[in-house]
């Protein structure tokens, strides 16, 4: 039997040891609910109770940050689900984009992907701005360089690319 809000609200305040008095403006209050879902998300007992929480949340936008916050920390085969527990067509295709995304990022290499010149044009900033922080491949760091979305992107491609060149073949993998 699918749960309210008020249920999924009190039963993660109580596994965060909020008391109920502490309730009071969670659920007419989509910013004391988000207060509510950001302290849930430190918490991996938490985690059934947030997925409760996409489903009954009726700011779309916070059900949207919900999922945008957890994708990160699933399994890929656990990302589906969550993603579908949208209300909204728009929420659930933006978050199954950042799902993907979270797969190229995450991915061993992503230079295999650059031989298809639309691909990294189709990146999003999110996931170009994680590549220049993250990225260890100097084709990736190239692309950027030459095709990033926006200047500073393209400047922070450049910058790493650049750090990595310079510390040679010793450099640590991270």
């Amino acid at each position: 039997m699918p749960r309210s809000l008020d249920q999924v609200t009190a039963a993660l305040a109580h596994r965060l040891g909020a008391s109920h008095g502490d309730l009071s403006g969670v659920l007419r209050d989509e910013h004391e609910r988000w207060a509510l879902y950001r302290r849930a998300f430190d918490d991996p007992a938490c985690l059934p109770g947030l997925f409760d929480a996409v489903a009954v949340e009726p700011d779309p936008s916070v059900a949207l940050g919900i999922v945008l916050q957890v994708l990160g920390g699933l399994p890929p085969s656990d990302r589906p689900a969550w993603t579908d527990r949208l209300g909204t067509e728009r929420g659930r295709a933006y978050a199954a984009r950042r799902a993907r995304e979270l797969g190229i990022l995450r991915s061993a290499s992503v230079t295999a992907l650059l031989g298809d010149v639309s691909v990294p044009e189709s990146w999003s900033d999110w996931l170009q701005l994680r590549l220049t922080e993250s990225s260890w491949e100097p084709a990736v760091l190239n692309r950027l360089v030459a095709a990033g979305r926006t200047k500073r992107i393209r400047r922070l491609a450049f910058e790493r690319e650049h750090s990595i060149r310079s510390q040679g073949p010793s450099r640590a993998v991270s």
